[in-house]
């Protein structure tokens, strides 16, 4: 209510009491009937003086208020917690990889033509290369720990040569054909697992391969073939080096020296005719590379 509001209505107020007042006296003045009258215009006058009074009070006027906003609090995020390179490296349970390498024959010599040679005038074997990055491996973790057991692919072949133009040198003009060993090499690992990029690690395993004599011309017109042992073993002993290159893809450096069983038999011409004892030396070591995953 404001200051002016607020004398008028005291003004009001005091005017009515002198009013009321008066009335009153003229009341005890007057006789018993006018008095009851005098009484009927007090009470009037009081409620109408009361009325005004309460019609000239001021409303304060409305203080406008803001609209209440309830701001819901914010989901929170969901913090999947993150595992680091090194830990998906070193927890995993299984590594697939492929390899490709060079090969180097470990016996590539033997006898004389005739005379203590792998057969007949055959005096020389040599590799051959075919480079592909085929030699694929699959191994698992024992037991969450550092021993991994695994089984990898591998073939080979090497070449037959004699002194085919006389010249006392053995190359390939001469050749017979090749020896090919392909199988599977069941093995145990030792892996180094660390804070770094580099896992060496050194196996041991045992191959089972299938051997076989490949003969070109020599034996095309079917005259002369070769019998010899189809089954043949092989104890690995190698050992390399994964660096990891992103996540759990690494790069795999890898070296092996490969002891393999002879390979014997006979070997025979003209139809039927027993030529002599047949033997491939097959051992060798190699070196190479290639790619492996972790999952």
């Amino acid at each position: 209510m404001s200051g002016m509001g607020f004398r008028m209505s005291v003004s009001v107020m005091i005017a009515g009491i002198m009013a009321a007042g008066g009335v009153a006296r003229a009341a005890e003045e007057a006789p018993v009937g006018e008095a009851q009258v005098a009484t009927n215009q007090v009470q009037s006058q009081a409620t109408h003086v009361a009325t005004q009074t309460v019609n000239q009070v001021e409303t304060p006027a409305a203080v406008p208020v803001a609209p209440s906003v309830v701001t819901p609090p914010a989901a929170e995020a969901v913090k999947i917690p993150e595992v680091d390179a090194t830990t998906a490296w070193t927890s995993a349970s299984w590594q697939i990889g492929t390899r490709f390498l060079q090969v180097k024959l470990q016996d590539d010599k033997r006898g004389t033509p005739n005379n203590g040679s792998f057969f007949g005038t055959i005096t020389q074997i040599h590799e051959k290369q075919d480079n592909a990055p085929d030699k694929i491996y699959l191994q698992y973790r024992l037991f969450q720990s550092a021993v991994w057991f695994g089984v990898s692919y591998d073939h080979f072949m090497a070449r037959t040569m004699d002194d085919g133009n006389g010249d006392g040198i053995a190359d390939m003009i001469g050749s017979d054909g090749d020896e090919e060993i392909k199988g599977a090499i069941p093995y145990l690992q030792a892996a180094w697992d660390n804070d770094t990029r580099f896992t060496p690690y050194a196996q041991i395993g045992y191959a089972f391969y299938q051997a076989k004599f490949l003969p070109n011309s020599w034996g095309a017109n079917g005259t002369r073939w070769v019998d010899a042992k189809s089954g043949v073993h092989g104890v690995e002993l190698g050992g390399g080096l994964n660096i990891r290159l992103y996540k759990n893809l690494s790069a795999d450096l890898f070296a092996r020296s490969m002891k393999v069983s002879d390979i014997t038999g006979d070997w025979y011409y003209n139809h039927g005719m027993h030529g002599g004892p047949f033997v491939m030396t097959m051992s060798y070591v190699a070196y190479g590379g290639g790619v492996s995953w972790r999952f």
